[in-house]
């Protein structure tokens, strides 16, 4: 029980200016998480997934398969990664290929 000469501590009150100043922070921290997560994900967000030098495309000539593309575009890279983030990244629903089609290249 408090004694009769304490009194409740007076509710926070801001002026115009202060919630403007409250609002103007508000806006910076969220700008902020925002541009963070921007950078996180551009800089490190696909966590050791294959990552080829440059990106590109190629035409697809008669008698080309996945495999062929993949060991051309990164001989050094395991082939069935190389297909995989192709198929992937062209959204592509099978391993048959038509000539003259554009793929893009990871």
């Amino acid at each position: 029980m408090r004694p009769p000469y304490e009194h409740a501590p007076a509710p926070l009150r801001l002026t115009e200016r202060g919630r403007r100043v409250v609002a103007g922070l508000s806006v910076a921290i969220g700008l902020s998480i925002a541009a963070a997560t921007v950078v996180v994900v551009e800089l490190g967000g696909d966590h050791g997934g294959l990552r080829l030098a440059g990106s590109s495309t190629v035409v697809v000539q008669s008698g080309d398969t996945l495999w062929s593309i993949a060991r051309d575009v990164a001989p050094e890279e395991d082939p069935r990664a190389v297909v995989d983030a192709i198929v992937e990244l062209n959204g592509l629903d099978s391993v048959g290929l038509l000539p003259g089609a554009e793929l893009q290249l990871p």
